[in-house]
This record gives structure tokens, C-alpha cells and sequence, in this order.
């Protein structure tokens, strides 16, 4: 028993040696597999260039430039460099204004007269340039003293003075005024209304107050 089992443990260690051997052989006869080389993982993949066939599905009116992967991106507007033709500039006379000849005193509108005081020992030399303007027939001065009085203020001595035929200086003296005490005087113009004919009288300026002398 003892000797079969030795002789069969020889005989199954004899049968490696040589399948061992046998592999041997075979790997030196058989050449060598050549290394596999593996890209890594981070490797950047081709560009993909974009042409007109490529599609516009979400931007159709914006450019797509090429993404790395292949994705299409969209491209905002540039702004974009307009030259704008000047057309040349013509060149001429400045017209020429002439303005109207004032009427007398050149007053505007609304009219506006400010007539000179001088003063004197109860009276005043009131003095203006007459109004040229058709409508005014006349003209009607007032004295009306700046001293105020207790109720009722006394009333206004007044001078009333026809339209001169033209452009022409006039001039009308207030008597019956306080000496010492300061007045403004009053001009207003007798004017007729051509739709209605009625005549009425407007005031159109005032003096400097000037104090009447004793």
C-alpha cells in the first residue's frame, strides 16, 4: 500500500515537471504581444467645423461658431462700423431784415408810455412823445399824490390833451398840487374802437414819484 502510494505521487509530480517544461517551450517560441497603448480619459476631442449645411434649429437668425464636442453655440451680434455719407453744405446769402419804422415813440404792445416829471412850486411839467398809432385821439394825465388820508382819497387833478398831427413832443403843466408832498402821474391814452365806435381810455405807463416844491 505504502509503495503504490509513493509511486503514484512520483509518477503525478513527474507529469507537472514536464507540462511545466512544455509551457516553456511554447513561450519562447511564440513572439511577444506589442504594448497597448490607452489614451487618457481627459483627451481633448476634435473640433467639429461648422459649415452652411449645419443646422440653426434654436438661433436661426444668430452665427454658430464650433464648440469643442461638436455642440453648435450660438453668437451674439458684433457691432458692426456704419459710415454714413455727408452730404456737402451749401453755402449763401444771409437774408437781410429790415425792421419797421417805429411809429413816434416806437411804444410796443401792449403800448407802454413813461413819461417825465418836473416838479415845481405847487405845480409839475409833465412831458412825452406822442403815440402815432391811428386809434389814439388823445391822451389824459392824472396827479395822484402817494400821501394816503384817513377813508376816501381825495381825487386826482387831471389834464386831458388832444392827438398831434404827426410825431411831436408834448408837454402839459399840473397845477393845484401840494407842495412837499410826493406824486406819480398817470398817463392814459383816449383810443376808439373801430367795430364798436366807442371811445375809451386806457392807461399806458406811469412817472417816477417826484415831490412837489413849495
Amino acid at each position: 500500500m505504502g509503495g503504490t502510494t509513493r509511486g503514484a505521487l512520483r509518477g503525478r509530480w513527474g507529469g507537472l515537471a514536464v507540462t511545466a517544461a512544455a509551457a516553456g517551450l511554447l513561450s519562447a517560441c511564440t513572439p511577444a504581444a506589442p504594448p497597448v497603448e490607452v489614451a487618457a480619459a481627459t483627451a481633448a476631442l476634435p473640433a467639429t467645423p461648422w459649415t452652411d449645411a449645419a443646422p440653426q434649429a434654436v438661433y436661426p437668425d444668430l452665427p454658430v461658431r464650433a464648440a469643442t464636442g461638436g455642440m453648435q453655440v450660438p453668437q451674439p451680434p458684433r457691432p458692426v462700423q456704419v459710415t454714413v455719407p455727408v452730404a456737402p453744405a451749401f453755402h449763401g446769402v444771409s437774408p437781410t431784415y429790415t425792421p419797421p419804422t417805429a411809429v413816434c415813440g416806437g411804444y410796443g404792445n401792449p403800448r407802454r408810455i413813461v413819461p417825465g416829471a418836473q416838479p415845481g412850486a405847487g405845480t409839475a411839467t409833465i412831458s412825452w412823445m406822442a403815440d402815432g398809432h391811428p386809434e389814439v385821439q388823445g391822451y389824459r394825465v392824472s396827479a395822484v399824490s402817494q400821501r394816503l388820508v384817513t377813508g376816501a382819497q381825495p381825487a386826482a387833478p387831471q389834464q386831458t390833451v388832444a392827438q398831434p398831427a404827426g410825431c411831436l413832443p408834448l408837454t402839459v403843466t399840473m397845477t393845484g398840487l401840494t407842495p412837499g408832498e410826493p406824486y406819480v402821474f398817470w398817463m392814459e391814452e383816449q383810443t376808439l374802437d373801430s367795430r364798436t365806435g366807442a371811445v375809451r381810455f386806457v392807461q399806458v405807463g406811469t412817472s417816477e414819484a417826484v415831490v412837489i416844491g413849495g
